[in-house]
């Protein structure tokens, strides 16, 4: 969480500036996808930002660009809660 609070400082931004968010969904280890995904869905609900998964191999040459076309054509990562 250090890690994100610094790279918002730097880029003069609030955690509620946040509408959008991209995270990785694997592959990888699953402790840290685990924390990050739960990060990334505590941010969305609490600023009603968009929540979009992606794997590597969305990817194609490392172009993160690629990311905005995923938002239009994947489906969107939901959190659903029991009572």
């Amino acid at each position: 969480m250090k890690l994100l609070i610094d790279f918002l400082n730097k880029k003069k931004l609030k955690i509620v500036d946040i509408d959008r968010i991209f995270v990785h969904l694997g592959p990888g280890k699953f402790t840290s996808l685990r924390i990050s995904l739960s990060i990334a869905k505590a941010i969305s609900l609490v600023n009603n930002a968009v929540l979009v998964g992606f794997k590597s191999k969305d990817l194609t040459n490392k172009n993160y660009k690629n990311l905005i076309k995923l938002e239009k054509n994947k489906s969107l990562i939901k959190p659903i809660y029991s009572s």
